[in-house]
């Protein structure tokens, strides 16, 4: 599956994971697990096509204020998930589909798991994926998001490959640049 951290702090957000596919073989994706779509960040653990499907999707803006993300969060990006769901079931078939989604709007945290109801922590500590219980033992007990990522690969045989440790902040401005809008 893989590995996904995300920590929320007054400073801003950062985010890590891994670039490992495992589908029988083990193989380094090119597309990135963390994207961003329309002023948000996704982080996807679980079936590609699922990510596939978010990081080309017509998805909702999250709002300019950060006080409605929430509501942006229950009553935008949610239906927009269930529509996106539902649209890509006939092309799973009968496979065991797992998802587990972090999204970051507005320098906000969210977890969202299969019922694709969403979280919020007020640990501001977030993981996705197989690797998940490695990573966050590994940041309480004081690892640095890196150091997670590292122990997440090696106790987790579906974690691996290049790790990434970025920023919302880096995220936005990247995707904003290769858009060809001002940062």
């Amino acid at each position: 599956m893989t590995t996904i951290i995300a920590i929320e702090t007054p400073e801003g957000v950062q985010i890590g994971c891994d670039s490992q596919a495992t589908g029988g073989d083990k193989i380094q994706m090119e597309q990135p697990k963390v994207f961003v779509n329309n002023g948000a960040i996704y982080g996807v653990a679980g079936v590609a096509l699922l990510a596939n499907e978010l990081r080309y999707a017509d998805l909702p803006k999250p709002p300019a204020e950060s006080s409605a993300t929430d509501k942006w969060m229950t009553t935008e990006f949610i239906p927009a998930l269930r529509t996106i769901l539902e649209a890509i079931a006939p092309k799973r078939g009968e496979d065991d589909f797992e998802m587990h989604l972090i999204v970051v709007a507005n320098g906000r945290v969210y977890e969202i798991g299969g019922n694709s109801g969403w979280v919020r922590s007020t640990s501001g500590v977030y993981a996705a994926g197989s690797g998940a219980a490695f990573a966050l033992g590994a940041l309480s007990a004081g690892a640095s998001l890196d150091r997670a990522l590292e122990i997440a690969a090696k106790h987790d045989p579906y974690t691996g490959y290049t790790l990434t440790n970025t920023t919302a902040a880096g995220l936005l401005a990247h995707a904003a640049t290769a858009q060809g809008a001002p940062a």
